[in-house]
């Protein structure tokens, strides 16, 4: 009988294991977009599930559906329809924003009231 395998968890922070509905947006004004499913959670990024063929721009924004917070996301690893994100900033959508995130309040609203 041989030891089972023991993983070593190297990262910071730890992993939340999340089902949470998302949105990634991108392009002028964020017309761009498409659902997502985020799996992992930390403060500092995420794992997301997309279709293996969705194509995606290395830079975009995040929509935490539930949490009514839009990440700027930039994307670290894709593997399929797995893929990691690393979060650069975060943006509170439920009080008033300007300029560019109006479009995403707008998508959240949305998400949020089907």
């Amino acid at each position: 009988m041989t030891d089972p395998i023991v993983r070593t968890e190297r990262r910071s922070l730890v992993r939340q294991r999340t089902l949470l509905r998302g949105r990634i947006c991108y392009g002028l004004s964020h017309v761009m977009s498409v659902d997502c499913g985020i799996r992992n959670l930390t403060t500092r990024g995420a794992m997301l599930r997309v279709p293996a063929d969705q194509p995606l721009p290395p830079n975009f924004a995040l929509l935490h559906v539930s949490d009514a917070v839009a990440f700027d996301a930039r994307l670290t690893w894709r593997r399929g329809e797995m893929l990691g994100v690393r979060f650069e900033g975060s943006h509170d959508l439920r009080g008033p924003v300007d300029g560019e995130f109006r479009a995403l309040r707008a998508i959240w609203a949305a998400l949020a009231s089907a």
